[in-house]
């Protein structure tokens, strides 16, 4: 997947490319709902799912079939729940409940996918895991690499580097890079900046 640059200056994570790039994607799939989307749901055509799918650069062939539609849709509302469990838990026992909804989901999606993670070189990449070969439906070549990101963060004790927007008026998801978990705010809106002027303008009026 491609990583575009959204955390200018700020100091992040070493975390491995294939690593930035597939939680970038996760975070892109689980954004494209309609209830968060700008223009509304983009998963719903087979021409919506290539171009999720190019922006995130899919090796090998890009083809959809309305099933391929019809269940990354379904894994995005899988994960959504099961992340969403994960990112409101707040004693021990609820962070607890909350990863191991995220691992069910994970070994489901492993074993729905007939995974196979195999290392594999190609473009600009070096060695890296794909979870299942690019002969595999594009559904699922999507679900391994959320799978795979996701072992990665439960095995680190990094889960909690996926959150949600704090702008009152967004519930995005985000993924936080940065060295000390101080990422509050999406890249699908201004937020940041909107939150920031608002605050100030609020100060003014104030004073």
């Amino acid at each position: 997947m491609v990583l575009t640059s959204l955390w200018q200056n700020v100091p992040t994570m070493p975390f491995a490319y294939d690593i930035r790039s597939n939680l970038t994607m996760l975070v892109d799939l689980l954004n494209t709902s309609g209830a968060l989307a700008e223009d509304g749901d983009e998963l719903t055509t087979t021409a919506g799912l290539r171009r999720f799918a190019a922006r995130h650069d899919f090796s090998g062939p890009i083809r959809a079939t309305k099933s391929d539609v019809d269940e990354t849709r379904r894994l995005r509302e899988r994960f959504a729940l099961a992340l969403d469990a994960s990112l409101d838990a707040v004693t021990p026992a609820e962070v607890a409940a909350g990863e191991e909804s995220v691992v069910n989901e994970v070994n489901l999606t492993l074993r729905e996918a007939n995974a196979l993670p195999l290392l594999v070189k190609h473009g600009e990449w070096d060695w890296h895991l794909h979870g299942v070969g690019e002969s595999a439906s594009l559904a699922d070549r999507v679900a391994a690499d959320v799978a795979l990101v996701l072992i990665d963060l439960i095995r680190s004790g990094d889960l909690d580097r996926l959150g949600r927007c704090a702008a009152e008026d967004c519930d995005a998801y985000l993924a936080d890079f940065s060295r000390n978990r101080s990422k509050r705010f999406c890249d699908t809106g201004n937020c940041a900046n909107r939150t920031h002027v608002a605050a100030f303008r609020a100060r003014q009026a104030d004073s």
